[in-house]
């Protein structure tokens, strides 16, 4: 027994902490290299979603309001506005690191009955003609590739490639 009565506590010592903790450490570093493609397809992914969820937000915003909305891609960004870019509704800048895009090849154009159209404007104003196939995109990281689709009809999908 101890002078004050007191039994020895049951813990671990600070040495005993910090050989854990090292070993921790040296474990994380050798595994962290073989997480970066995991991280880097996970990244392609919302970066897919994000462009899915922002065709389908314009499309819904032109049905509500029956109004033209534009879709316009750069890169793994975009900006989505009310005609003629009067009203900026939504945007995102490009995507995460180990992420590239082949983003849809032009401006995309959503009339107030959510179908599809490609515009361009001119001396006479906007001129829109109905879209006849579908558009798409493609984002890649990681050693992972996924497709968003965009139907003449305004039916956005996503799908691993």
């Amino acid at each position: 027994m101890h002078a004050q009565g007191f039994k020895r506590g049951r813990g671990f010592t600070l040495i005993e902490l910090l050989v854990v903790m090292a070993i921790g450490a040296v474990l994380l570093a050798v595994a962290l290299p073989s997480l970066q493609p995991q991280v880097a397809a996970s990244h392609a992914k919302s970066t897919a979603a994000k462009l899915a969820d922002a065709l389908r937000f314009a499309r819904q915003y032109a049905l509500n309001t029956s109004s033209l909305v534009t879709f316009t891609p750069n890169g793994c960004g975009y900006t989505v506005s009310t005609t003629a870019g009067t009203q900026l509704l939504s945007a995102a800048s490009g995507g995460a690191s180990g992420v590239s895009c082949q983003a849809l090849s032009s401006t995309v154009s959503f009339l107030g009955d959510g179908s599809v159209a490609l515009c361009t404007s001119g001396a006479s104003g906007l001129s829109c003609s109905p879209a006849s196939a579908n558009a798409k995109a493609i984002v890649q990281g990681g050693g992972s590739t996924w497709t968003v689709l965009l139907s003449p009809g305004g039916v956005v999908s996503t799908n691993a490639s």
